[in-house]
């Protein structure tokens, strides 16, 4: 049986010994050439992807979502430009075309979505105090029209025939 000593700290082996001394802890080192950029080219698609979200998002939010929706698609835009802003930082690369056709999408999305959010906010604004009113004097006729008799009365019978419009009687 064949006795090892311990490697030392200079990095070389030692008689006895095949093992060479581990490496000095270096920490992660940045990604080089290629690899650089492939994950250009995965930050810009993401930032595609958040700009396409961004610019439909923000128009959708007017028929359903609102101020959510519209908040949403703008943080989307905001994430996307903060992506390609990152690629466009190297100095040289690939990916540059595509980076500033993505950066224009990025832009397009953030003014769509911040229209948007101003007028999902101005009309929820609006909307308050009808929405305010209605549910204090329970007259809904001023939002929804001929279709708030339905919500007041019930149901217009009650089962014993007393008229008073409350279902259990």
């Amino acid at each position: 049986m064949e006795h090892r000593t311990p490697p030392d700290d200079s990095g070389s082996t030692q008689p006895g010994n095949s093992l060479p001394a581990p490496p000095e802890n270096q920490g992660p080192q940045p990604p080089q050439g290629d690899a650089r950029d492939q994950l250009d080219l995965m930050d810009l698609n993401s930032a595609r992807t958040l700009s396409t979200v961004a610019t439909i998002a923000g128009p959708v939010s007017f028929i359903i979502g609102g101020v959510a929706l519209s908040s949403v698609a703008l943080v989307c835009a905001i994430l996307a430009l903060v992506k390609v802003r990152r690629v466009l930082s190297r100095p040289e690369g690939p990916h540059r075309n595509f980076a500033t056709v993505v950066r224009q999408t990025a832009i397009m999305g953030v003014v769509i979505s911040s229209i948007a959010l101003a007028l999902n906010i101005i009309g929820l604004v609006t909307m308050i105090p009808i929405l305010m009113e209605a549910m204090q004097t329970g007259d809904y006729s001023a939002i929804l029209g001929e279709g708030a008799a339905d919500l007041q009365g019930g149901i217009s019978g009650s089962p014993d025939g007393s008229g008073n419009g409350n279902p259990w009687g």
